[in-house]
């Protein structure tokens, strides 16, 4: 045991995907319907290889910035989510380097334009000027722990979802007034034009490791929410097939619940605007996690969250056209615009007894480091093979 992490149980784990590789595969589910102000997500059964994964969180979100009592806004959720993966994969990185945490936060910075009703302006910019600052206390060594942030940058699920170019499936199912469903498989949407006025929105979102795989976040923006909500902080924690304590959703499930949510609310704004009457309307989502891709097992096996689907049903009247409308509130959504593009994240480590370092965090750092990584495990075999001939 390190860290609250069972690393026996860890062991196991890698073990046994060696010997079934499908057990490594994750797809995680959610579902958002409309609420009060904004959208209810349900987060929902998962399935890991060839078991079910008991899932069952309800998250609360908030339509757009202006109404800060009513939940999360999706913006900052998402923020939430990048965070909260990048700090649990920072446990992981230290306990596999036989390194003692004493505390751990990590404080996520990121802006998005809006316009005067909270809503991303649309534009060339989705969400930007992203920063991660990591505080460690723990015993290993500054270059240590500087090294595992840069591990952390190449593997960790939602942070190379959010680096990599990436894509996603969309879809839109009408279900007619005689029960017909009528299913449209939709391309990615390409972003609206920018609205003029858009003011700068920024969001932070503050981690704190507790203990595992277990963090706790929370979420403040500005202009408008410098003295935040006061509400208990959202806990973030993986089921106990992935070593922790099933006390909240995951970062991935979370990320799923953020642009989930944002799409429930541009599907209704552009149905109200364009007059088209919706019953029963709800998001479905999903994504893949494979753990091989986190281990480095291949290059082939992406370490990002992956085969993101988002599939909008409602009932509607003969001739609405729901997959015209979902066509646009898709690309309303700032969160599936970032998703489509490849980014940068500044990241400054700090530690109690070091000297702040920093590095940014790109494509080109992630091939750096992996080729560094590389030549690494071929000078370790190629030693190992010597020392095996004498």
């Amino acid at each position: 045991m390190r860290n609250g992490l069972d690393i026996s149980g860890a062991s196991e784990l890698v073990h046994e995907i060696g010997d079934k590789p499908i057990e490594a595969v994750i797809d995680f589910n959610a579902t958002a319907v409309p609420g009060l102000h904004g959208a209810q997500v349900s987060i929902r059964t998962a399935h890991h290889g060839t078991q079910r994964m008991a899932r069952s969180f309800r998250i609360p979100f908030t339509e757009d910035s202006a109404r800060p009592l009513g939940g999360l806004s999706s913006h900052e959720a998402a923020v939430a989510a990048l965070g909260a993966c990048v700090l649990i994969t920072h446990v992981h990185g230290y306990s596999a380097r036989g390194v003692t945490i004493t505390s751990l936060r990590l404080t996520v910075t990121a802006a998005v334009d809006v316009d005067a009703r909270g809503r991303w302006a649309g534009g060339d910019r989705a969400l930007h000027d992203v920063r991660y600052l990591v505080e460690a206390d723990c015993d290993g060594p500054a270059d240590s722990v500087r090294e595992v942030s840069q591990f952390v940058t190449c593997f960790s699920p939602n942070h190379r979802a959010f680096l990599d170019e990436g894509g996603y499936r969309l879809a839109a199912v009408a279900v007619r007034p005689d029960g017909t469903p009528d299913a449209v498989e939709l391309d990615q949407a390409a972003p609206t034009p920018a609205a003029p006025g858009a003011t700068r929105l920024d969001l932070t979102a503050e981690l704190t490791w507790e203990y595992g795989v277990q963090a706790t976040a929370t979420t403040t923006f500005a202009p408008g929410a410098q003295a935040r909500r006061e509400r208990p902080a959202l806990v973030v924690d993986q089921s106990k097939q992935m070593l922790g304590l099933d006390s909240g959703p995951n970062p991935q499930e979370l990320l799923l619940a953020a642009v989930s949510a944002d799409l429930t609310h541009q599907v209704h704004a552009e149905a109200a605007e364009h007059g088209i009457t919706l019953a029963g309307a709800e998001v479905e989502s999903s994504g893949r996690l494979d753990i091989r891709g986190m281990l480095n097992v291949s290059p082939d096996i992406p370490a990002r969250f992956h085969n993101l689907r988002f599939l909008v049903r409602a009932d509607t009247g003969a001739g609405a056209d729901l997959a015209g409308l979902v066509r646009r509130a898709a690309a309303r959504n700032v969160l599936l615009a970032t998703l489509l593009r490849a980014n940068s994240v500044e990241v400054e480590v700090r530690t109690p007894d070091g000297e702040p370092t920093g590095f940014t965090s790109d494509a080109g750092q992630v091939a750096a480091f992996l080729t560094e990584v590389a030549r690494r495990q071929a000078a370790a075999a190629a030693n190992n093979a010597l020392s095996g001939q004498r």
